[in-house]
């Protein structure tokens, strides 16, 4: 009895500080720590009903785009439909191969050219000097993964088209119920520096928990076979109570293959192999990860879309420099999708 006194005394507290923060938020635009840490546990207390229930509460009124075509495919409402119905259902959908030859080059290129941040095996080490380099694919790696910058990478003209491109948007919003918010962009290098799982290289099951309700999609920029560390998901964990007690018990934090491995079926196991130019789009609330690079690398692109700013605090990144007119145009005129980089 006082166990179950507790967990409700919990619940409430958790739920006064997330009201809490959202009065905040709205004043500052700004998540109080303690507000987010409560949204997080609320989640691993409910089985993720919490974020159900505050996503109905938040979400923005849908917004009419002039098509739903793009980069993605020339989808008919039908179509739109029922890619949204398999992402709720198994929590994925690949469309394979179907980036164009001159953004998934291009952004290849902008890979091997870029001065990236390479990241350290463990958190004790970003306590050192940050070490920026060029990644050549033709030599050994330095780091277990380079990162882009964030700022960098929305102020490029490619990248601003895929953020601003209406399949892309109709995809997100369609599966948020709501007015996607353009949110965390990033790319990456994975390597075979070390051929273990690490934890800062997302390459051990976890379940991201960034804002309420988010998709994130994900670009393909090289081949990726089971050596170059294919992203992998449980189909079907992102759904309310996907995931088990006993492993949201443990929090915010990341699982063993054996501990996932040995609870849902291998036909909830899915490995994305794919050729270059593969996208998927996935409600990362379920449980994925990357598999460790055994030999040589892959790069990856991916921006997301969520149904509200509320959550994970990121540094400032701002657009200062547009594509285009049309672009610029576009995305002034709907400061409420790209208010985090305006």
């Amino acid at each position: 009895m006082f166990k179950w006194f507790i967990k409700i005394l919990n619940l409430l507290r958790g739920i006064v500080e997330v009201r809490r923060g959202f009065v905040e938020f709205a004043k500052t635009g700004n998540t109080p720590p303690e507000a987010y840490i409560q949204m997080i546990n609320l989640f691993c207390a409910t089985g993720g009903l919490s974020n159900d229930l505050i996503h109905q509460m938040i979400k923005s009124p849908k917004r009419k785009f002039p098509v739903t075509s793009g980069i993605l495919g020339n989808f008919t409402e039908s179509e739109l439909s029922k890619v949204t119905m398999t992402i709720k259902e198994k929590g994925y959908f690949v469309f394979e191969n179907v980036l164009s030859d001159e953004i998934g080059n291009y952004l290849y290129e902008l890979g091997c050219n870029t001065e990236l941040y390479q990241r350290p095996l463990d958190s004790e080490s970003y306590k050192n000097k940050p070490i920026y380099s060029k990644f050549n694919p033709s030599l050994a790696p330095a780091s277990i993964r380079y990162d882009f910058d964030e700022g960098m990478l929305i102020n490029d003209p490619i990248i601003q088209s895929i953020m601003t491109d209406f399949s892309v948007l109709s995809i997100a919003q369609s599966y948020l119920g709501c007015l996607p918010k353009a949110d965390v962009t990033g790319m990456w290098w994975h390597t075979d520096f070390s051929k273990e799982p690490n934890a800062e290289a997302a390459t051990m099951w976890h379940f991201d928990m960034d804002r309420v309700k988010w998709l994130k999609i994900f670009f393909y920029l090289t081949d990726v076979t089971p050596e170059t560390g294919p992203h992998c998901f449980i189909e079907g964990s992102h759904r309310t109570r996907g995931i088990p007690k006993h492993f949201l018990k443990y929090g915010y934090s990341r699982l063993s293959d054996r501990d996932v491995e040995d609870y849902y079926p291998k036909e909830k196991y899915i490995e994305y192999n794919a050729k270059k130019f593969t996208v998927i789009v996935e409600d990362t609330r379920g449980l994925h990860k990357g598999r460790a690079v055994t030999n040589g690398s892959r790069l990856i692109f991916q921006t997301q879309f969520s149904d509200h700013l509320f959550g994970g605090t990121y540094s400032s990144k701002k657009i200062n420099r547009f594509a285009n007119a049309k672009t610029e145009e576009f995305i002034k005129l709907n400061k409420d999708i790209y208010e985090r980089f305006l």
